[in-house]
């Protein structure tokens, strides 16, 4: 059952035993903070630091909400995830209510960050397809569907070409960018060239 419980200049909720600070009130609580967020073998890597009031910190991503033990109002967590969801972190008290306002990390803090900038040339016997990167040190992936084709790192250069045989070359190639302790891009398509020509697409 739900409860509205009225305090003068305040208004929470209290629901499933939890209580939750309305929109004016969540402003003024506390912040948490973040540092050395990192992706490695499947995980969100960070440190993060909340205030006195917090016993734990939540960490949701999607439906689900781990719980974290603080020590000296500080934890360094590890959080194993699929997709490219957002994670909201907060500190709670010891019976899980919220005591801090909500910091948030969005793919472009724990994935790499990247633009759409290839091109590709289609002969009559195989076919060439050069990616441009942001940055260096990026190592570059060619998928046919689900299937691994090469894997190109860059090195000091922001480039990687592929060559194919034509026995390769078809119509569901993708590739994604990693950079140095990211997750790799969200898979990039490249267009299929039914007959020998060429094509560079920027976005």
């Amino acid at each position: 059952m739900k409860k509205l419980l009225f305090i003068p200049g305040l208004f929470l909720v209290l629901l499933g035993g939890n209580i939750i600070p309305s929109t004016a009130s969540a402003k003024s609580l506390p912040k948490l903070s973040t540092r050395n967020v990192t992706y490695t073998s499947s995980r969100l890597n960070a440190q993060v630091k909340t205030p006195q009031a917090a016993k734990l910190l939540a960490v949701k991503y999607g439906h689900r909400t781990n719980y974290y033990n603080l020590k000296k109002n500080s934890v360094a967590i590890s959080y194993k995830f699929s997709g490219y969801n957002t994670f909201k972190l907060y500190g709670t008290s010891k019976a899980h209510q919220r005591v801090t306002q909500v910091a948030k990390l969005s793919s472009s803090d724990y994935a790499t960050t990247e633009v759409i900038d290839f091109g590709e040339v289609r002969t009559a016997t195989g076919a060439s397809i050069t990616v441009n990167t942001l940055d260096t040190l990026r190592t570059v992936r060619l998928f046919s569907g689900n299937q691994l084709l090469q894997t190109k790192n860059t090195g000091n250069g922001k480039q990687a070409v592929f060559t194919l045989p034509l026995s390769q070359y078809k119509s569901n190639l993708t590739y994604t960018v990693t950079a140095p302790n990211k997750k790799s891009t969200q898979a990039f398509e490249i267009p299929y060239l039914k007959k020998p020509s060429n094509l560079d697409v920027i976005e």
